[in-house]
Protein backbone atom coordinates (compact mmCIF):
# COMPACT_ATOMS: atom_id res chain seq x y z
CA UNK A 1 0.00 0.00 0.00
CA UNK A 2 1.40 3.42 -0.90
CA UNK A 3 1.84 6.10 1.74
CA UNK A 4 -0.77 8.20 -0.12
CA UNK A 5 -3.32 5.37 0.11
CA UNK A 6 -2.52 4.87 3.77
CA UNK A 7 -3.16 8.52 4.49
CA UNK A 8 -6.41 8.39 2.52
CA UNK A 9 -7.55 5.33 4.45
CA UNK A 10 -6.75 6.93 7.78
CA UNK A 11 -8.46 10.17 6.84
CA UNK A 12 -11.57 8.23 5.82
CA UNK A 13 -11.52 6.55 9.23
CA UNK A 14 -11.30 9.91 10.96
CA UNK A 15 -7.75 9.30 12.22
CA UNK A 16 -5.18 12.07 12.10
CA UNK A 17 -1.56 11.32 11.24
CA UNK A 18 1.23 12.69 13.35
CA UNK A 19 3.32 15.43 11.79
CA UNK A 20 6.76 14.32 10.51
CA UNK A 21 8.27 16.91 12.88
CA UNK A 22 7.24 15.81 16.35
CA UNK A 23 7.42 17.83 19.53
CA UNK A 24 8.46 16.17 22.77
CA UNK A 25 5.47 13.94 23.62
CA UNK A 26 3.28 14.19 26.68
CA UNK A 27 2.12 10.69 25.81
CA UNK A 28 3.25 7.61 23.94
CA UNK A 29 2.20 7.60 20.29
CA UNK A 30 2.19 4.58 18.00
CA UNK A 31 1.54 4.06 14.32
CA UNK A 32 0.96 0.36 13.58
CA UNK A 33 1.00 -0.85 9.97
CA UNK A 34 -0.30 -4.32 9.09
CA UNK A 35 2.21 -5.37 6.44
CA UNK A 36 1.08 -8.95 5.94
CA UNK A 37 -1.61 -11.25 7.32
CA UNK A 38 0.15 -14.49 6.33
CA UNK A 39 2.82 -14.50 7.53
CA UNK A 40 1.58 -12.04 10.15
CA UNK A 41 3.88 -9.02 10.27
CA UNK A 42 3.58 -5.44 11.48
CA UNK A 43 5.69 -2.32 11.21
CA UNK A 44 5.54 0.06 14.17
CA UNK A 45 6.70 3.62 14.66
CA UNK A 46 6.61 4.77 18.26
CA UNK A 47 7.24 8.20 19.75
CA UNK A 48 7.93 7.78 23.44
CA UNK A 49 9.03 9.72 26.48
CA UNK A 50 12.51 8.47 27.33
CA UNK A 51 13.19 9.97 30.73
CA UNK A 52 14.40 6.82 32.51
CA UNK A 53 16.49 5.39 29.67
CA UNK A 54 14.72 2.01 29.48
CA UNK A 55 12.31 0.29 27.09
CA UNK A 56 10.05 -2.56 28.12
CA UNK A 57 7.51 -5.04 26.86
CA UNK A 58 4.97 -6.88 29.01
CA UNK A 59 6.49 -9.29 31.49
CA UNK A 60 5.01 -12.61 30.37
CA UNK A 61 6.14 -15.57 28.30
CA UNK A 62 3.27 -17.05 26.27
CA UNK A 63 3.29 -20.32 24.37
CA UNK A 64 5.63 -23.24 24.72
CA UNK A 65 8.15 -21.95 22.19
CA UNK A 66 11.88 -21.82 22.93
CA UNK A 67 12.33 -18.23 21.72
CA UNK A 68 9.51 -16.98 23.91
CA UNK A 69 10.67 -18.99 26.92
CA UNK A 70 14.07 -17.32 26.93
CA UNK A 71 13.33 -13.80 25.66
CA UNK A 72 9.60 -13.18 26.08
CA UNK A 73 7.89 -10.69 23.79
CA UNK A 74 11.13 -9.03 22.59
CA UNK A 75 11.74 -12.27 20.63
CA UNK A 76 9.11 -11.05 18.15
CA UNK A 77 10.79 -7.68 17.52
CA UNK A 78 13.15 -7.22 14.57
CA UNK A 79 15.09 -4.29 13.14
CA UNK A 80 14.62 -2.10 16.21
CA UNK A 81 16.10 1.36 15.63
CA UNK A 82 16.02 4.34 17.98
CA UNK A 83 16.65 8.05 17.42
CA UNK A 84 16.61 11.05 19.73
CA UNK A 85 14.80 14.39 19.28
CA UNK A 86 17.37 15.55 16.70
CA UNK A 87 17.13 12.37 14.66
CA UNK A 88 20.53 11.11 15.82
CA UNK A 89 20.69 7.32 16.35
CA UNK A 90 20.62 5.99 19.90
CA UNK A 91 22.19 2.63 20.64
CA UNK A 92 20.21 -0.04 22.48
CA UNK A 93 21.27 -2.93 24.68
CA UNK A 94 18.81 -5.80 25.14
CA UNK A 95 18.06 -6.83 28.71
CA UNK A 96 16.05 -9.71 30.16
CA UNK A 97 12.78 -7.76 29.78
CA UNK A 98 13.47 -5.04 27.23
CA UNK A 99 16.26 -2.66 26.32
CA UNK A 100 18.33 0.14 27.81
CA UNK A 101 19.48 3.25 25.95
CA UNK A 102 23.22 3.55 25.47
CA UNK A 103 22.99 7.30 26.08
CA UNK A 104 20.38 9.89 27.13
CA UNK A 105 17.83 10.71 24.41
CA UNK A 106 16.84 14.19 25.52
CA UNK A 107 13.39 13.24 26.80
CA UNK A 108 12.05 11.95 23.49
CA UNK A 109 12.70 8.75 21.60
CA UNK A 110 11.50 7.63 18.18
CA UNK A 111 11.46 3.89 17.54
CA UNK A 112 11.01 1.97 14.31
CA UNK A 113 10.66 -1.79 14.44
CA UNK A 114 8.90 -4.80 12.94
CA UNK A 115 6.92 -7.47 14.73
CA UNK A 116 6.92 -10.94 13.19
CA UNK A 117 4.36 -13.43 14.53
CA UNK A 118 5.25 -16.22 12.13
CA UNK A 119 6.64 -18.43 14.92
CA UNK A 120 3.08 -18.76 16.24
CA UNK A 121 1.72 -19.54 12.78
CA UNK A 122 4.45 -22.15 12.24
CA UNK A 123 3.53 -23.76 15.57
CA UNK A 124 -0.14 -24.04 14.61
CA UNK A 125 -1.08 -20.97 16.65
CA UNK A 126 0.28 -22.26 19.90
CA UNK A 127 -1.35 -20.68 22.97
CA UNK A 128 -3.96 -18.61 21.07
CA UNK A 129 -5.52 -17.26 24.27
CA UNK A 130 -2.26 -15.52 25.12
CA UNK A 131 -0.52 -14.73 21.83
CA UNK A 132 -2.07 -14.70 18.36
CA UNK A 133 -4.33 -16.65 16.03
CA UNK A 134 -5.50 -16.16 12.43
CA UNK A 135 -7.82 -17.52 9.79
CA UNK A 136 -9.04 -16.15 6.48
CA UNK A 137 -10.19 -12.58 7.08
CA UNK A 138 -9.16 -12.31 10.75
CA UNK A 139 -5.85 -11.80 12.53
CA UNK A 140 -6.08 -11.55 16.30
CA UNK A 141 -3.01 -10.64 18.31
CA UNK A 142 -2.28 -9.86 21.92
CA UNK A 143 -1.24 -6.23 22.11
CA UNK A 144 1.74 -7.26 24.24
CA UNK A 145 3.36 -8.37 21.00
CA UNK A 146 3.10 -4.97 19.33
CA UNK A 147 3.92 -2.24 21.81
CA UNK A 148 7.23 -1.26 23.31
CA UNK A 149 6.80 1.23 26.16
CA UNK A 150 9.13 3.39 28.20
CA UNK A 151 9.11 4.37 31.84
CA UNK A 152 6.00 4.02 34.03
CA UNK A 153 2.44 3.66 32.76
CA UNK A 154 1.26 6.80 30.99
CA UNK A 155 -1.17 8.16 28.38
CA UNK A 156 -1.09 6.60 24.91
CA UNK A 157 -2.43 7.04 21.37
CA UNK A 158 -2.57 4.44 18.59
CA UNK A 159 -3.14 4.78 14.86
CA UNK A 160 -3.57 1.75 12.62
CA UNK A 161 -2.66 1.58 8.93
CA UNK A 162 -4.53 -1.34 7.36
CA UNK A 163 -5.20 -2.81 3.92
CA UNK A 164 -8.34 -1.55 2.12
CA UNK A 165 -11.47 -3.18 3.52
CA UNK A 166 -9.85 -4.09 6.83
CA UNK A 167 -10.58 -2.59 10.22
CA UNK A 168 -9.21 -2.82 13.75
CA UNK A 169 -11.49 -4.20 16.46
CA UNK A 170 -10.19 -2.70 19.69
CA UNK A 171 -11.39 -2.60 23.32
CA UNK A 172 -11.20 1.17 23.40
CA UNK A 173 -13.11 3.96 21.61
CA UNK A 174 -11.90 5.81 18.53
CA UNK A 175 -10.02 8.33 20.68
CA UNK A 176 -7.71 5.50 21.68
CA UNK A 177 -6.61 3.72 24.86
CA UNK A 178 -6.19 5.58 28.09
CA UNK A 179 -2.67 4.37 28.83
CA UNK A 180 0.18 2.11 27.83
CA UNK A 181 -1.13 -0.39 30.41
CA UNK A 182 -4.40 -0.58 28.44
CA UNK A 183 -2.35 -1.30 25.35
CA UNK A 184 -0.26 -4.02 26.86
CA UNK A 185 -3.04 -5.91 28.64
CA UNK A 186 -5.62 -6.43 25.88
CA UNK A 187 -6.29 -8.42 22.74
CA UNK A 188 -6.77 -6.76 19.35
CA UNK A 189 -8.28 -8.09 16.13
CA UNK A 190 -7.81 -7.02 12.52
CA UNK A 191 -10.54 -8.19 10.19
CA UNK A 192 -12.28 -7.65 6.87
CA UNK A 193 -15.57 -8.90 8.37
CA UNK A 194 -18.11 -7.08 10.49
CA UNK A 195 -17.85 -8.06 14.18
CA UNK A 196 -20.94 -9.07 16.16
CA UNK A 197 -22.19 -6.26 18.41
CA UNK A 198 -23.87 -6.41 21.81
CA UNK A 199 -24.50 -3.53 24.21
CA UNK A 200 -26.40 -2.43 27.31
CA UNK A 201 -26.17 0.64 29.55
CA UNK A 202 -23.35 2.12 27.50
CA UNK A 203 -21.24 -1.05 27.82
CA UNK A 204 -20.50 -1.99 24.21
CA UNK A 205 -19.08 -5.37 23.25
CA UNK A 206 -17.65 -6.40 19.90
CA UNK A 207 -17.34 -10.13 19.30
CA UNK A 208 -15.00 -11.45 16.61
CA UNK A 209 -16.13 -15.02 15.83
CA UNK A 210 -13.72 -17.37 14.11
CA UNK A 211 -14.03 -20.98 12.99
CA UNK A 212 -17.23 -22.71 14.15
CA UNK A 213 -18.31 -19.61 16.06
CA UNK A 214 -19.23 -17.91 12.79
CA UNK A 215 -22.15 -20.32 12.27
CA UNK A 216 -23.89 -19.10 15.45
CA UNK A 217 -23.12 -15.40 15.11
CA UNK A 218 -26.76 -14.32 15.42
CA UNK A 219 -27.60 -16.31 18.56
CA UNK A 220 -24.17 -15.49 19.95
CA UNK A 221 -24.93 -11.78 19.74
CA UNK A 222 -28.34 -12.24 21.38
CA UNK A 223 -26.90 -14.26 24.25
CA UNK A 224 -24.03 -11.83 24.78
CA UNK A 225 -26.45 -8.93 24.95
CA UNK A 226 -28.41 -10.72 27.70
CA UNK A 227 -25.15 -11.34 29.57
CA UNK A 228 -24.07 -7.71 29.30
CA UNK A 229 -27.52 -6.43 30.28
CA UNK A 230 -27.67 -8.59 33.40
CA UNK A 231 -24.15 -7.87 34.62
CA UNK A 232 -24.28 -4.12 34.05
CA UNK A 233 -27.63 -4.14 35.85
CA UNK A 234 -26.18 -6.16 38.72
CA UNK A 235 -23.39 -3.61 39.13
CA UNK A 236 -25.61 -0.60 38.29
CA UNK A 237 -22.91 0.25 35.77
CA UNK A 238 -23.56 3.33 33.65
CA UNK A 239 -20.02 4.22 32.61
CA UNK A 240 -19.46 4.02 28.83
CA UNK A 241 -17.07 1.20 28.00
CA UNK A 242 -15.89 -0.82 25.03
CA UNK A 243 -14.98 -4.47 25.34
CA UNK A 244 -13.63 -6.99 22.82
CA UNK A 245 -14.40 -10.72 22.75
CA UNK A 246 -12.22 -12.92 20.57
CA UNK A 247 -13.65 -16.38 19.82
CA UNK A 248 -10.83 -18.50 18.47
CA UNK A 249 -11.11 -21.27 15.85
CA UNK A 250 -9.24 -23.72 18.10
CA UNK A 251 -11.21 -26.83 19.13
CA UNK A 252 -10.13 -26.70 22.73
CA UNK A 253 -11.65 -25.38 25.95
CA UNK A 254 -10.72 -22.32 28.00
CA UNK A 255 -10.86 -18.57 28.38
CA UNK A 256 -8.58 -15.75 29.44
CA UNK A 257 -9.65 -12.26 30.44
CA UNK A 258 -7.71 -9.03 30.20
CA UNK A 259 -8.46 -5.40 31.08
CA UNK A 260 -11.17 -4.81 28.50
CA UNK A 261 -11.06 -7.96 26.41
CA UNK A 262 -11.17 -11.72 26.55
CA UNK A 263 -10.13 -14.63 24.38
CA UNK A 264 -12.14 -17.84 24.45
CA UNK A 265 -12.27 -21.23 22.79
CA UNK A 266 -14.74 -24.10 22.95
CA UNK A 267 -14.83 -27.36 20.99
CA UNK A 268 -18.60 -27.35 20.37
CA UNK A 269 -20.13 -23.87 20.08
CA UNK A 270 -23.79 -24.48 19.22
CA UNK A 271 -26.99 -22.89 20.57
CA UNK A 272 -27.76 -26.22 22.24
CA UNK A 273 -24.48 -26.10 24.20
CA UNK A 274 -24.87 -22.51 25.45
CA UNK A 275 -25.00 -23.74 29.04
CA UNK A 276 -21.31 -24.54 28.63
CA UNK A 277 -19.77 -21.80 26.49
CA UNK A 278 -22.08 -18.96 27.55
CA UNK A 279 -21.18 -19.61 31.18
CA UNK A 280 -17.50 -19.14 30.37
CA UNK A 281 -18.24 -15.94 28.45
CA UNK A 282 -20.22 -14.64 31.43
CA UNK A 283 -17.44 -15.69 33.81
CA UNK A 284 -14.70 -13.95 31.85
CA UNK A 285 -16.79 -10.83 31.31
CA UNK A 286 -17.50 -10.45 35.02
CA UNK A 287 -13.75 -10.40 35.61
CA UNK A 288 -14.00 -6.88 34.20
CA UNK A 289 -15.31 -6.01 37.67
CA UNK A 290 -14.06 -8.82 39.90
CA UNK A 291 -10.40 -8.66 38.85
CA UNK A 292 -10.18 -5.57 36.69
CA UNK A 293 -11.84 -3.12 39.10
CA UNK A 294 -11.70 -5.08 42.36
CA UNK A 295 -8.33 -6.63 43.16
CA UNK A 296 -7.27 -8.68 46.16
CA UNK A 297 -4.41 -7.37 48.25
CA UNK A 298 -3.01 -10.90 48.46
CA UNK A 299 -3.31 -13.30 45.52
CA UNK A 300 -3.52 -16.69 47.19
CA UNK A 301 -5.89 -15.81 50.03
CA UNK A 302 -8.42 -14.04 47.77
CA UNK A 303 -8.74 -16.43 44.81
CA UNK A 304 -11.76 -18.11 46.41
CA UNK A 305 -13.44 -14.72 46.03
CA UNK A 306 -12.05 -13.64 42.67
CA UNK A 307 -12.72 -16.93 40.90
CA UNK A 308 -15.47 -18.50 42.99
CA UNK A 309 -17.69 -15.43 43.12
CA UNK A 310 -17.09 -14.71 39.45
CA UNK A 311 -18.18 -18.26 38.66
CA UNK A 312 -21.34 -17.86 40.73
CA UNK A 313 -22.22 -14.58 39.03
CA UNK A 314 -21.72 -16.31 35.67
CA UNK A 315 -24.13 -19.08 36.73
CA UNK A 316 -26.62 -16.49 38.00
CA UNK A 317 -26.26 -14.48 34.79
CA UNK A 318 -27.42 -17.42 32.68
CA UNK A 319 -30.31 -18.10 35.07
CA UNK A 320 -31.62 -14.64 35.94
CA UNK A 321 -30.56 -13.14 32.60
CA UNK A 322 -32.69 -15.64 30.69
CA UNK A 323 -29.80 -17.10 28.69
CA UNK A 324 -30.49 -20.72 29.65
CA UNK A 325 -33.37 -22.48 31.46
CA UNK A 326 -33.29 -23.04 35.26
CA UNK A 327 -32.28 -26.67 34.86
CA UNK A 328 -28.86 -25.61 33.60
CA UNK A 329 -28.24 -23.65 36.82
CA UNK A 330 -29.45 -26.50 39.01
CA UNK A 331 -27.29 -29.07 37.20
CA UNK A 332 -24.26 -26.82 37.59
CA UNK A 333 -24.95 -26.55 41.33
CA UNK A 334 -24.77 -30.32 41.54
CA UNK A 335 -21.36 -30.24 39.85
CA UNK A 336 -20.21 -27.53 42.25
CA UNK A 337 -21.01 -29.78 45.20
CA UNK A 338 -19.05 -32.63 43.61
CA UNK A 339 -16.05 -30.40 42.85
CA UNK A 340 -16.03 -28.63 46.21
CA UNK A 341 -15.89 -31.98 48.01
CA UNK A 342 -12.46 -32.51 46.41
CA UNK A 343 -10.93 -29.37 47.92
CA UNK A 344 -8.12 -30.44 50.24
CA UNK A 345 -7.23 -27.05 51.75
CA UNK A 346 -9.04 -24.16 53.33
CA UNK A 347 -10.33 -21.55 50.87
CA UNK A 348 -7.59 -19.12 51.87
CA UNK A 349 -4.73 -21.57 51.65
CA UNK A 350 -4.56 -22.69 48.03
CA UNK A 351 -1.13 -21.24 47.27
CA UNK A 352 -0.75 -20.77 43.52
CA UNK A 353 -2.98 -23.72 42.59
CA UNK A 354 -6.42 -23.00 41.17
CA UNK A 355 -8.93 -25.39 39.71
CA UNK A 356 -12.53 -26.64 39.76
CA UNK A 357 -12.59 -27.48 43.52
CA UNK A 358 -11.66 -23.91 44.48
CA UNK A 359 -13.97 -22.32 41.88
CA UNK A 360 -16.90 -24.45 42.98
CA UNK A 361 -16.32 -24.03 46.72
CA UNK A 362 -16.12 -20.27 46.26
CA UNK A 363 -19.27 -20.31 44.11
CA UNK A 364 -21.19 -22.08 46.87
CA UNK A 365 -20.11 -19.43 49.37
CA UNK A 366 -21.40 -16.81 46.94
CA UNK A 367 -24.74 -18.60 46.62
CA UNK A 368 -25.06 -18.78 50.41
CA UNK A 369 -24.32 -15.08 50.76
CA UNK A 370 -26.67 -14.15 47.92
CA UNK A 371 -29.52 -16.18 49.39
CA UNK A 372 -28.88 -14.82 52.89
CA UNK A 373 -28.96 -11.23 51.62
CA UNK A 374 -32.15 -11.90 49.63
CA UNK A 375 -33.84 -13.43 52.66
CA UNK A 376 -32.93 -10.31 54.66
CA UNK A 377 -34.75 -8.23 52.05
CA UNK A 378 -31.83 -5.82 51.66
CA UNK A 379 -30.71 -6.62 48.13
CA UNK A 380 -28.72 -9.39 46.52
CA UNK A 381 -25.16 -10.30 45.53
CA UNK A 382 -25.04 -7.21 43.32
CA UNK A 383 -25.78 -4.96 46.32
CA UNK A 384 -22.80 -6.52 48.11
CA UNK A 385 -20.48 -6.02 45.11
CA UNK A 386 -21.54 -2.40 44.79
CA UNK A 387 -20.87 -1.87 48.50
CA UNK A 388 -17.44 -3.44 48.09
CA UNK A 389 -16.73 -0.99 45.29
CA UNK A 390 -17.65 1.81 47.69
CA UNK A 391 -15.55 0.40 50.54
CA UNK A 392 -12.48 0.19 48.29
CA UNK A 393 -12.91 3.65 46.79
CA UNK A 394 -14.20 2.39 43.48
CA UNK A 395 -11.55 -0.32 43.42
CA UNK A 396 -8.69 2.13 43.95
CA UNK A 397 -7.55 0.17 47.03
CA UNK A 398 -7.02 -3.61 46.96
CA UNK A 399 -9.39 -5.52 49.23
CA UNK A 400 -8.74 -7.99 52.05
CA UNK A 401 -11.21 -9.79 54.33
CA UNK A 402 -11.93 -6.70 56.53
CA UNK A 403 -13.08 -4.84 53.41
CA UNK A 404 -15.30 -7.72 52.34
CA UNK A 405 -16.76 -7.89 55.86
CA UNK A 406 -17.49 -4.15 55.89
CA UNK A 407 -19.29 -4.45 52.54
CA UNK A 408 -21.31 -7.41 53.84
CA UNK A 409 -22.24 -5.57 57.03
CA UNK A 410 -23.43 -2.64 54.93
CA UNK A 411 -25.59 -5.06 52.95
CA UNK A 412 -27.30 -7.32 55.51
CA UNK A 413 -27.15 -8.29 59.18
CA UNK A 414 -25.46 -11.66 59.72
CA UNK A 415 -22.54 -13.19 61.62
CA UNK A 416 -20.18 -12.65 58.69
CA UNK A 417 -17.05 -12.79 60.83
CA UNK A 418 -18.11 -16.12 62.31
CA UNK A 419 -18.84 -17.45 58.83
CA UNK A 420 -15.40 -16.37 57.67
CA UNK A 421 -13.60 -17.99 60.58
CA UNK A 422 -15.42 -21.30 60.12
CA UNK A 423 -15.99 -21.64 56.40
CA UNK A 424 -13.23 -19.68 54.68
CA UNK A 425 -10.27 -19.39 57.00
CA UNK A 426 -11.29 -22.45 58.96
CA UNK A 427 -11.67 -26.12 58.11
CA UNK A 428 -15.47 -26.43 58.32
CA UNK A 429 -16.64 -26.16 54.69
CA UNK A 430 -20.19 -25.49 53.61
CA UNK A 431 -22.26 -28.60 53.09
CA UNK A 432 -25.02 -29.00 50.50
CA UNK A 433 -27.77 -28.74 53.12
CA UNK A 434 -26.26 -25.50 54.49
CA UNK A 435 -26.41 -23.84 51.09
CA UNK A 436 -29.64 -25.23 49.70
CA UNK A 437 -31.74 -24.55 52.79
CA UNK A 438 -31.42 -20.77 52.42
CA UNK A 439 -32.08 -20.87 48.66
CA UNK A 440 -35.28 -22.94 48.69
CA UNK A 441 -33.61 -25.91 47.03
CA UNK A 442 -32.99 -29.55 47.84
CA UNK A 443 -30.74 -32.34 46.57
CA UNK A 444 -31.54 -35.99 45.96
CA UNK A 445 -29.29 -38.55 44.25
CA UNK A 446 -26.94 -35.73 43.29
CA UNK A 447 -29.65 -33.70 41.54
CA UNK A 448 -30.65 -30.25 42.78
CA UNK A 449 -34.29 -29.13 42.50
CA UNK A 450 -36.68 -26.56 44.02
CA UNK A 451 -37.91 -27.64 47.44
CA UNK A 452 -41.70 -27.40 47.71
CA UNK A 453 -41.46 -28.02 51.45
CA UNK A 454 -39.01 -25.18 52.12
CA UNK A 455 -40.13 -22.18 54.18
CA UNK A 456 -41.76 -19.34 52.26
CA UNK A 457 -38.73 -17.06 52.68
CA UNK A 458 -36.40 -19.64 51.17
CA UNK A 459 -38.74 -20.45 48.27
CA UNK A 460 -39.00 -16.72 47.59
CA UNK A 461 -35.22 -16.64 47.16
CA UNK A 462 -35.32 -19.25 44.42
CA UNK A 463 -38.23 -17.51 42.69
CA UNK A 464 -36.32 -14.21 42.70
CA UNK A 465 -33.22 -15.86 41.28
CA UNK A 466 -35.14 -17.72 38.60
CA UNK A 467 -37.10 -14.61 37.64
CA UNK A 468 -40.45 -16.12 38.61
CA UNK A 469 -41.35 -13.98 41.58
Amino acid sequence: MSQTNRRTLLAAAGVALASPVMAAPARARYRVTLQSVSPPRFAVRAELPAADGTLRMFDSWPAELPAMETRGWPALVFGLRAADATGAPVGLTETARGWTLDRPAGGRLVLDYEVDLSIFEAAGWSSPLESAVAEDGVLAVHARALFIASGPDGPAEVRFVLPPGWRAATPWPARGPASTADLQDNFLAFTNRAPVAAAASGFSVELVPMGRWRAIARSLGDDMERIVRFQTGLMRWRRPERYLVLLTPVSDRGGESYRQSLAFQNPDPRPETAGDWANTLAHELFHYWNYGKLKGADYASTQWFQEGFTEYVANLTLLSGGVTPPGVFLDRLGRHFDNAAKLTTTLENIGTHKGPPLYSAGALVALYWDATIRQAGTGDIGTFFRNLMTVTGGGARPYAWPDIRRALEATAAHDWEGFYRRRIRGTDPLRPADVLAVAGLTISDGRVAPDAAAPDAARAVWRSMAGSG
